[in-house]
């Protein structure tokens, strides 16, 4: 009968560097000596985003270690979460988090706690439709020009 191996757990904590973007946030976790096999990154439904890794760092007769880490980390409703990408490569885990497209809610689309609902139109359609009222303003603004040099042409209007 073979003696079980006493093994023995050092948790590190990895070096994470942060890339804020305008479209995404990128996070960079340096894991040298790790294989991809031995990572796991997971987002639960809680919204947590979760990267964790063990590998065996020496094994002797009697004894094994095994280096490990455990990050986690708050994914807000910013992020597209379905759209979060992880790739491994030279040692460097890299994470992709898209944020959402911002949404604008059109006028008295907002509930009574004045947060603005899901169904605000996008970005872009409102501003098509700031594009239109404008031209509709100036087109107004030229309308009432033109009315004004021919009162002020043809209706000699005295003031006495």
């Amino acid at each position: 009968m073979q003696a079980s191996k006493e093994t023995s757990y050092e948790d590190f904590e990895p070096l994470c560097k942060w890339r804020r973007d305008q479209n995404c946030d990128k996070l960079e976790v340096h894991l040298q000596g790790f294989k991809r096999q031995q990572l796991k990154v997971e987002i639960h439904s809680s919204g947590i985003l979760e990267i964790s890794g063990e590998r065996l760092m020496e094994e002797g007769k009697s004894k094994r270690i095994i280096s490990r880490f455990r990050k986690e980390f708050p994914v807000s409703e910013d992020y597209q979460r379905t759209q979060i990408r992880a790739k491994f490569d030279n040692g460097i885990l890299h994470l992709v988090m898209p944020k959402q497209i911002p949404t604008i809610s059109a006028a008295g689309d907002e509930n009574n706690d004045g947060k603005a609902s899901s169904s605000g139109t996008s970005y872009l359609t409102c501003l098509m439709k700031n594009k239109n009222i404008a031209l509709e303003i100036m087109i107004l603004a030229i309308s009432l020009a033109i009315v004004g040099a021919y009162v002020k042409k043809y209706c000699q209007c005295s003031l006495e």
